[in-house]
């Protein structure tokens, strides 16, 4: 089992503790579009282009005021395949991303409705690249900011909208930024 996993289920643990106290907790699910991402063959200089299709997060959070709360999310892009021939390569190397934030989130309710939100915080993503039979990875700690805007279904049920970045991942010959628009839904109890 990887370390990644381990930690999101160490801080959902530590949140649910706490929010079993506080009375004031939330969970939710995301979903976004995986977006384009482009290989280059570091020795004959071709890229290729491919779409991860769908990106998952899984949150939790529990509320430290009113309008302030701190939130542990765990997100995993499905793999994404770049085509061979393109590359030059004898097989198709693919890519996969999984990553956990932690972060502050501070919320402005403008009626019993609308809400908008801010997020601020860490995120620490691993991707991992496969093809020809070898693996490897890089892992990175970059910041984690984020707006969005809710519509309240119900006193408990949110509709979300959100716009999330983490900074530039540039290691080993990985030049990687993620933006991501991701569509939602946030459950109080």
């Amino acid at each position: 089992m990887t370390k990644l996993p381990i930690l999101s289920l160490l801080a959902a643990a530590a949140l649910a503790c706490s929010a079993a106290s506080a009375q004031d907790y939330y969970t939710g699910a995301t979903v976004a579009k995986g977006g384009e991402l482009t290989f280059r063959n570091p020795l004959n200089g071709k890229s290729a282009t491919a779409d991860p299709s769908a990106i998952f997060k899984f949150y939790g959070g529990v509320a430290l005021a009113n309008n302030l709360a701190l939130e542990a999310a765990y997100s995993e892009g499905a793999e994404a395949h770049f085509d061979k021939a393109k590359l030059g390569l004898v097989s198709d190397p693919s890519f996969e991303l999984r990553s956990f934030s932690l972060a502050a989130r501070a919320t402005h309710s403008f009626n019993d409705d609308w809400s908008v939100f801010a997020k601020a915080g860490l995120a620490r993503s691993r991707y991992k690249a496969a093809g020809a039979g070898t693996s490897d990875s890089v892992s990175a700690t970059k910041p984690l900011l984020a707006v969005g805007v809710a519509y309240n279904v119900t006193e408990k049920i949110a509709l979300t909208l959100e716009v999330e970045s983490i900074g530039r991942t540039r290691k080993e010959g990985v030049n990687l930024r993620q933006n991501t628009a991701q569509l939602g839904v946030k459950v109080g109890f």
